[in-house]
Parts: C-alpha cells; structure tokens; sequence
C-alpha cells in the first residue's frame, strides 16, 4: 500500500515540473513590448480612466438637471389642479355671473341688495318642481330661478331647493297651506318658548308675474279678478296656458322681496282693503307695492265680514255708495281697538262719488271734511296738461323718511279738497301733509263720456288747498306713554293710481309707502318697478355648462400633466 501512495505522488510532482520548464521557456522566446508600445498603452489607459470620470460627470449633470425638471413640472400641475379645485368650490359657494341683458333683467336692485344683505336668519326657498321643468317652462321662471340664486349669493342665511311634488309628497304634507305645481314657499324657524315655530309665505306663478293693463281692466269690467279667474280655471298653470299671452313683466323681485320681508319681520303689518260698496278703484298696483315692501294684504267686503282682528291698516278705497250704519260701525270698533287705539286708516275720497253722509259725519270725528269740486291750479307751472292735473307744491316733513328726495313731487288728478275742522280738540289733532300753491281752487267739472274732455267750471274756494290731511286721535297711558289711531284721507284716488304710482319722474309711490311705513312704524321699504323680458338674451345652456365645468377642472389639468411628462421625458433621454 504505501508503494502505490509513493508512485502517485512522485508522478504529480515530474508533471509540475514540466509545466513549470515550459512556462520560463515560453517567456524567454516572447517578443517583448516596445517602449512605443507602452506609451501606447499608457495612453489609452489615460483616455479611459479620463473618459470614465467625465461620463460620470455628465450623469451627475443630467440627473440634476432631470430632477429639476420633473419637481418644477409636478409642483406646477399641482397648484394648476388645486387653483381649479378652489376655484370651482368658490365659484359653487359664490357663484360670479354677469347680466348682459339690456335692463338687468337677472339682478336684483340696489334696495332690494340692501335689505337682503341684513337678513340675520335662516330663510329656505322650496319651488314646488323638478328643476328642469321649471326653469324650462319659460323665461319668466328661468329669471325667477336666477334672481333667486342671487339672493343667495348675497346672504348665506338663504338657501333655495327644488322639491318634486309627486316624488315627495311627505315634504308638501309639512306645509298648511294647499301646495300646487310650481308654487314656492319662503320659510323661517324660530324658537319661542322652547317651541319650533315656522312663519311661512307660499308664492305662485301668478304672483311673479304682471298683466297688462287692459287685460286687466276687462277683466274688473266683467266682474273677475285674476285670483278668481285662476281659481275657475283650476290653478295658476291653467290660467297662463289660456291667458299667458296678456303676461307684461316679471314680478318677481317683488314677490321674493315681499315673502322675504314677511317671515323675516319679527313685526308683521297686516292691511285690509274694504269692498263691497261699488268701489271705483281696485289699486292694483298700490296693492303689489304694499306686498313687495313686506306688509300682508288681504281683502274683506265689509257689507258682510269683520275686519280681521290681526288688521293694522285698514283701506277704504272711494266707494261710490255710502256706507250703511252697521259699517261705520265695524270701522269706528277697529280704530278704537277696545280703547288701546294704535290702528291706521286710509281714506281715499273721488269726484266719481255720490253723497256720503255718513262717512263724513264718521270722518268729522277726526277733524276732517272732503269738500265740493275738484283743485285745480291757475299757475301753468303747477299743473301737467291740464289746471286739474296738478302737483303738490307743500310736502309736509311727516313720514318722508323713505322718500328718495328731499322734494318729493306728488302728482294728482280730479282731487277733491280735504279740510281740517280744527287744529286740536278733544284730544284730536290735524294736520294737512299735502298741500296746493296759494293760486290754487276749487270748481266743478264735467267729463265727456264720448271724448273724456275735462270742462272746467267757475272757481268754488279760491287760495291754498288740501290734498291729504291726517286726523290723530290720541290717548294717554298710565306709564306716560301715548297711543294714537290715526285717519288718512286723501282726496283723489288718482294719486294711487296704477299709472301714477309707476311714474318715475314722480314720487306717488315712495311717498305714499313712507308715510304707511312711519304710521304703523314698519322698517323702510322698497320701491321695485317691474322688470319686462324681451328678445334674446345672452345664455348658455345647461349641457354647455357642464362642458364648461369639465374642461376647466378636468380637461386643462390632464393636457398640462400630460405635456409636462413628455417634455420630462424627452429631457430625460438626452
């Protein structure tokens, strides 16, 4: 055995050898480098290692560079994502919109901004729809719906909804009063006592819109009323698919201002008009003046119902027939209050009357008289077209606080004179608040029937005449303080005209609603004139608006990010 193991061993050691002797032979025989072969490859170990060092520099440089460009890219689509996302909820908080329409037909006036900016309380708007139905129906809704978002916009207090009546007829069960297709409802909640209370005040179609004249007069000639006519023809929506055509303006700034002022006064005024003895004027328009400035009005024939005892103001609009015992009575009870007075009376007398004994022995009671014969003004710069169609030269300072002017002009036609008895007696006072020029007087005239030419006749009373005077009946408490029942009456229902009180170049209509704001201590109220929609008006629609939205939000940001990658991207690969 340990021969074997030598032979192994002494085998692998010769062949070791030999590998060894052929290597030292191998590099003996081997051409050796040149010293031009060296530097050579000195050389090309130099350009090497030098271009090495400058790749390594260049990534360095690229890489900066790359990052740069990649955090300025994200950082930008970043802030461009975010102004979009700001500006989009700012613009669904505060919606920034331009009227183009030429007379503003979607902006609301600058009284109407006032007031509505002073709201402190919370007031929801629900229309009676779904929101494409309504706004669809017409222009006369689409204004409704964007004056609304304007209120909004003014005062985060409002907020509006649409409320599908046949999808939520829970919601339409909350409400007392009958709620049709497209009717809204102004409400305000508020606690008293511990206990929820909901003031309410439910707006039709009709109540936004305005009829024209004529329509309207027919419609008086023949014994209707809009009201009643609607009603006959099965709501608001019925009425307009027969009668649409006779449609005027829109009133709906008044009838949003109005509902507003109503749940959100914590002192509601109530008026009563007084029918029932052939009335030769309706006030139409006195009516919608007196609603859009807050006041509720509501109407009572008084040959067979009681006045409300909620009523503050009372309106006996020129009967052609005098009033019967049983209803001086009714009128003498309200403004007595059972002693605690504090109620108001607008009188309104006219030529076009019979005699009246008995309203002016009624009127005698507070010192005042409505005279024979119209004023009429000998002065051709007192009177417009003719002496019997005249200006007020002397505007009493009582109650003016809401007239825009401090000289108001108040026009009349065919007034009567009204007298004071006295000045003070038995604790009731006078005091005119319209007066004529000193050239002024009273005569008698006749009226075509054919032609409608006024014929003056002879002068009755010559000198300074009354257009409107007030009669105050006063009564002292046991704490000192004073209560008064006051009676207004005013000569000429011409001054509360619908004409009249829509002139601009004359103050009918803030003066008359100044001095009703001041008796019954109301805030100050608001004048709107009614707003006709004509022609086409610069619009988008809804699908437009949506378009809009989207590319703005959506669309914008997507193109910038997708540039922005492939500008890095480029810049990458160089």
């Amino acid at each position: 055995m340990e021969e074997n193991n030598n032979e192994k061993i002494s085998v692998s050691g010769a062949d070791l050898l030999k590998d060894v002797v052929a290597d030292e032979k191998a590099a003996k025989t081997a051409p050796k480098d040149t010293e031009k072969d060296k530097k050579d490859k000195d050389k090309k170990k130099d350009k090497k290692e030098k271009k090495t060092k400058d790749g390594k520099k260049f990534n360095a440089k690229k890489l900066k560079h790359g990052t740069m460009a990649t955090v300025f890219t994200c950082v930008f689509v970043a802030l461009l994502v975010l102004v979009n996302v700001v500006t989009t909820m700012l613009f669904d908080r505060y919606p920034i919109t331009i009227d183009l329409t030429s007379n503003k037909i979607y902006s609301v006036s600058n009284d109407t901004e006032d007031y509505v900016k002073k709201v402190n309380v919370d007031v929801q708007v629900t229309i009676f729809a779904d929101e494409n139905t309504y706004t669809n129906y017409s222009s006369y809704n689409k204004q409704a719906v964007e004056l609304l978002k304007n209120y909004c916009k003014l005062n985060h207090h409002i907020t509006y909804r649409f409320v599908d009546i046949d999808s939520h007829p829970e919601i339409v069960k909350e409400y007392t009063d009958t709620i049709s297709q497209f009717d809204m409802i102004f409400e305000t909640k508020t606690k008293v006592d511990g206990k929820e209370i909901s003031r309410t005040r439910k707006l039709g179609m009709l109540d936004l819109l305005t009829f024209t004249d004529e329509f309207e007069q027919k419609l008086s000639q023949s014994g209707y009323s809009i009201d009643t006519l609607a009603q006959q023809a099965g709501g608001d929506l019925s009425f307009l698919s027969y009668y649409g055509s006779y449609v005027e303006s829109s009133n709906a700034e008044q009838a949003f201002t109005s509902a507003l002022m109503t749940v959100t006064d914590p002192n509601p005024v109530y008026v009563t008009i007084l029918t029932g003895r052939s009335e030769l004027t309706q006030l139409t328009y006195f009516q919608t003046l007196l609603t859009a400035n807050g006041y509720n009005v509501n109407t009572v024939d008084i040959t067979s119902e009681d006045i409300p005892a909620d009523t503050d103001v009372v309106v006996i609009p020129a009967p052609k027939t005098d009033y019967l015992e049983e209803d001086i009575k009714k009128v003498s009870d309200f403004l007595n209050n059972g002693g605690n007075l504090g109620k108001q009376l607008l009188y309104i007398a006219s030529y076009g009357q019979e005699d009246t004994p008995n309203l002016d022995e009624f009127l005698s009671e507070y010192g005042l008289s409505v005279g024979k014969g119209v004023i009429c003004e000998s002065d051709s710069g007192k009177y417009y077209n003719s002496p019997c169609i005249t200006v007020a030269s002397t505007v009493s300072d009582n109650f003016t606080q809401d007239v825009s002017t401090e000289k108001p002009a108040i026009l009349s036609a065919l007034c009567r004179p009204v007298n004071t008895l006295f000045d003070e007696q038995d604790m009731v006072s006078t005091d005119a608040y319209l007066k004529s020029s000193d050239s002024a007087y009273t005569a008698n005239v006749d009226i075509s029937q054919t032609t409608g030419q006024v014929n003056i006749g002879d002068a009755l009373v010559k000198g300074q005449q009354n257009y409107m005077a007030v009669g105050s009946k006063a009564k002292f408490t046991d704490d000192n303080k004073t209560l008064y029942s006051n009676v207004i009456a005013v000569g000429s229902e011409g001054m509360l005209s619908d004409t009249y009180l829509q002139y601009s170049q004359y103050q009918n209509s803030e003066y008359f609603i100044s001095v009703i704001n001041g008796l019954t201590g109301k805030t100050a109220g608001i004048t709107i004139t009614p707003k006709t929609i004509t022609g086409n008006v610069f619009d988008i629609t809804q699908q437009q608006k949506t378009v809009l939205k989207w590319t703005f939000c959506l669309g914008v940001p997507v193109v910038v990010l997708i540039v922005g990658i492939i500008i890095w991207a480029r810049r990458k690969n160089k």
